[in-house]
């Protein structure tokens, strides 16, 4: 890109950058302000695709609101008010009107300057903001840190040592065709080579009461999160730190084993625990009885690779950004298990950790209230927790307590018995909770991952739901999005899609390794899989 001074622009030179095919980068003093791109015939037949394509979407919507009777005649249109948008045209300036103030200004804004010459635009001024250029230097950071890897990898094996134009330009065009949007549906995109030869390991952490074996589980996979190897698992005798610390070293080497010699090379290790989780330490797991245990230090002290501990409902969040399952700025992954219930905030695109790493904790939050809560007791310890009413331990320990030897999971969906009344009661707690996050976090989406007998199959969808199949699944989730309906405000539960899932083991332990690509193989996550429409 050629830089040339403020005072140093005119129309010649700009015209002469247009027959090019290139922008210009504008300084001022010595330092880089904005980057000028001519507005060319190319351009504004770009721009005019852009708008073109709107407002056939937005005839294709008058027609859909037509059929279904909900159209407006063109007098009411007109005699309507204007819209209020935060959007308005950019700023036109002339070349002698160009000035290291003017250009900073507009970066204050974070607007665009449109550049005149006689009269007519010719050039679009985009102002380098402190953003920008930080956008443009982690691209950057990625791009050079697998070009430096491949080469030491080439190095090694003694094979072609490609010069560093070479390496930066394979990085260069895998980088734009990550950036290419076609219209859908879209192929998944492929990684480079470099990255086909990553591996990551993830490694879930479990306490299981129901089968009486606390175990590890692990995986090996690839730059998408998924399983190329495993899973292996590995039973866990006690709780004791140190036995743990040095189970969770065997299961990395046992999995380290399975890479493929010169082929397959590591990139981080991810691990998933329930519990709150900060900074790579279990600040307090009750499943585990941890506190303050430094468990992501301890193995990063053994290894050569990164190591990432995550909270398991924020690693399944993750994951779901990761593959695009579900394409939403805005959600709310709530994760059941038989030990407990918890939950991941994706704000913005986001997993929201809050200030300590405790945000999520729907599990916790207190919905007993009266007689029933003072008895219902949490492992927490606490009494009136979400989990000690709607967690599947806590519905197997109510339903012994009246006698009742069989699991839910057997029940009809009968009106009036007990089975039904605790499902029914487990559910409405549930619900109450999906309307508080509805209430303050407004979500688009909310993804249940839960046991199939409570929570039934795969589906997405919208609005109270009714009977789904006949057991306990059909009472526990009518029970719940009635009741979410009955205590969210306004259009808030309306307006919410419900995902229902299922994720064993083997998803979690993978969703633990995405934890780890994501923070230390960015340029991976852009080969992420196409949202599933």
């Amino acid at each position: 890109m050629q830089t040339i001074g403020i005072r140093q622009v005119s129309g010649d030179l700009i015209a002469a950058a247009a027959e090019r095919g290139e922008v210009l980068g504008i300084t001022n003093g010595r330092v880089l302000a904005g980057v000028l791109m001519p507005l060319t015939t190319k351009t504004v037949e770009h721009l005019l695709d852009q708008n073109l394509t709107r407002i056939v979407q937005n005839i294709r919507e008058g027609e859909r609101e037509a059929a279904a009777g909900d159209s407006v005649s063109l007098d009411d249109l007109m005699n309507e008010e204007p819209r209020p948008t935060s959007r308005r045209a950019p700023e036109r300036v002339t070349i002698r009107g160009l000035s290291g103030a003017r250009i900073s200004a507009a970066a204050d804004a974070r607007e665009a300057l449109v550049v005149t010459h006689a009269g007519a635009a010719i050039a679009l001024l985009i102002p380098v903001t402190l953003q920008w250029v930080e956008q443009l230097v982690d691209r950057n950071l990625s791009r050079i840190r697998y070009s430096i890897e491949r080469g030491e990898r080439e190095i090694a094996a003694g094979g072609h040592m490609p010069t560093l134009d070479e390496l930066l330009e394979e990085s260069q065009s895998a980088s734009d065709a990550a950036d290419v949007s076609a219209a859908p549906p879209r192929a998944p995109l492929s990684p480079p080579a470099g990255v086909l030869e990553e591996r990551a390991i993830g490694i879930k952490i479990v306490s299981d009461d129901v089968h009486g074996v606390d175990r590890l589980v692990g995986v090996v996979t690839d730059m998408l999160a998924r399983t190329v190897h495993g899973p292996i698992e590995m039973p866990l005798p006690d709780w004791d730190r140190g036995k743990v610390l040095a189970k969770i070293l065997d299961l990395i080497g046992d999995l380290q084993a399975r890479l493929i010699p010169e082929h397959e090379h590591l990139t981080g290790v991810g691990l998933g625990v329930g519990g709150h989780v900060h900074r790579g330490t279990i600040i307090n797991s009750p499943n585990a009885s941890w506190h303050k245990f430094p468990l992501a230090s301890l193995i990063r002290q053994r290894l050569d690779v990164p190591v990432v501990l995550e909270n398991d409902a924020n690693s399944l969040a993750v994951r779901e950004r990761f593959l695009g399952s579900v394409d939403d700025e805005s959600m709310v992954v709530i994760l059941i298990t038989d030990r407990g219930v918890g939950s991941a905030l994706v704000l913005n695109g986001q997993v929201f950790r809050g200030a300590h790493g405790m945000a999520g904790e729907l599990g916790h939050i207190p919905v007993e209230t009266g007689v029933r809560g003072s008895t219902t007791k949490c492992r927490c310890q606490s009494s009136g927790c979400l989990e000690a009413a709607a967690a599947p331990y806590s519905i197997t320990r109510t339903l012994k307590s009246e006698g009742v030897k069989e699991g839910y999971e057997t029940t009809g969906n009968g009106q009036g018995g007990v089975v039904h009344q605790t499902l029914v009661h487990a559910g409405e707690a549930l619900g109450r909770a999906v309307a508080t996050l509805i209430n303050v976090f407004n979500p688009t989406t909310i993804v249940l991952y839960g046991p199939q007998p409570l929570v039934g199959m795969p589906r997405t969808f919208r609005g109270t739901e009714g009977p789904i199949s006949p057991g306990a699944a059909s009472v526990y989730m009518s029970a719940m999005t009635q009741a979410a309906h009955a205590h969210a405000f306004s259009t808030g539960a309306e307006e919410c899609k419900f995902v229902v899932r299922q994720a064993d083991d083997t998803d979690s332990a993978a969703a633990a390794a995405a934890c780890v690509i994501q923070q230390f193989a960015p340029l991976a996550g852009k080969y992420a899989l196409s949202p599933q429409k």
